[in-house]
């Protein structure tokens, strides 16, 4: 018999009620009488969710009073080795504080060197909890990671050790070196439509190509070039402005499990704003004033 022909019935009456939720539900009996089952009360089912998920995000990271983070360890000045050994620059700073935000005065941070094509498979892997090394908030990344307020804007400058090149139009017509499938390929052709373009493979090859003459100016990430020129600002110097505009930010894995951790991390970075102390962590580390 179907439900509507059952409950149609003179003698025997039915409510049919939602099941979930925890709402009440009766089932039907002769002579007009109902069982009713036992009340119980189910919370939002969201909030056990979040709750839940929380736990295993922030929570853990509490737990564990210790933040591990992806740094990078030959990048100067954001992060690399001192003459002891120890890590230091922008960056390790950025970390170090960062733990102290989070777990208190007494806060444990692990730094986990990075190379750039491990850093967003080490969250993935679940390797660490935040990468800080040098990772731009790019759409496509966006898709993969969440990200905080950006720390510092970089983006591709060029440098020149040759005197009297100081402006984009004196290479015009010069050589340009570049990194091989960077960013800074595209930039420099819509820019410098007229330059010879060399290409390197690693930056230190391309410093080495600069130094040797092989080229009149190189294209390159702000920060990194900014840490070529510590010590050697006689040696090296900046050509106009950057020619484009890269954030950086600290980059952690999407999920409803670090939603307290993203809370935090913008409410953190953005207090760091206000109250200058990145700009006067930057300028510290000789990275350009924004």
């Amino acid at each position: 018999m179907s439900q509507q022909s059952l409950c149609s019935s003179p003698w025997l009456h039915c409510i049919t009620l939602p099941l979930l939720l925890g709402a009440q539900f009766s089932v039907p009996l002769f002579a007009g009488q109902f069982w009713h089952g036992p009340s119980f009360t189910t919370p939002f089912l969201g909030s056990r969710a979040a709750i839940a998920a929380d736990d295993q995000g922030l929570g853990r990271i509490r737990r564990r009073k210790r933040l591990i983070v992806g740094v990078k360890d030959n990048l100067p000045p954001l992060g690399y080795r001192n003459e002891s050994g120890e890590l230091v620059g922008f960056e390790i700073e950025i970390a170090r504080r960062l733990a102290t935000e989070l777990l208190g005065a007494n806060a444990e941070v692990e730094f986990k060197p990075l190379n750039n094509r491990d850093r967003l498979p080490a969250l993935f892997r679940g390797e660490v909890d935040l990468v800080i090394a040098q990772v731009t908030a790019t759409a496509d990344r966006q898709r993969l990671v969440q990200f905080s307020p950006p720390y510092y804007t970089s983006g591709i400058q060029l440098i020149t050790p040759t005197p009297g090149i100081t402006q984009l139009n004196d290479i015009q017509y010069q050589r340009v070196g570049v990194l091989r499938g960077s960013d800074a390929v595209a930039i420099v052709k819509t820019r410098l439509p007229r330059a010879s373009l060399v290409f390197y493979n690693t930056y230190q090859t391309a410093r080495a190509g600069l130094d040797q003459g092989d080229i009149d100016a190189f294209a390159g990430d702000a920060v990194v070039l900014a840490g070529w020129r510590q010590g050697q600002e006689e040696r090296y110097s900046t050509v106009g402005p950057r020619i484009s505009s890269a954030p950086l930010a600290i980059a952690f894995p999407k999920g409803l499990q670090n939603e307290s951790l993203r809370q935090r991390l913008e409410t953190i970075v953005r207090q760091w704003q206000g109250q200058g102390w990145l700009q006067q962590q930057a300028t510290q580390w000789g990275l350009p004033r924004q």
